[in-house]
């Protein structure tokens, strides 16, 4: 049997915090921002795995630039 259904990573703000190492008040200044790709769900902001990657990309290529 195969599953079809389109397997989505979606990281918490406690996620994040850990995987930048960076404390909750710059992760929720982040997540509130407009340029980052969070998604509010209830009361929980997430953010999608290859969002994440992609601004995180994004954003390297911008400093290295600069």
């Amino acid at each position: 049997m195969e599953n079809n259904e389109p397997k989505i990573k979606l990281y918490s703000t406690d996620d994040v915090c850990k995987l930048l190492h960076i404390g909750r008040e710059k992760c929720l200044k982040l997540f509130h921002s407009e340029e980052f790709p969070s998604i509010k769900i209830g009361r929980k902001f997430w953010v999608k795995a290859d969002s994440l990657n992609e601004f995180l990309s994004h954003k390297v290529v911008l400093e290295t630039n600069n």
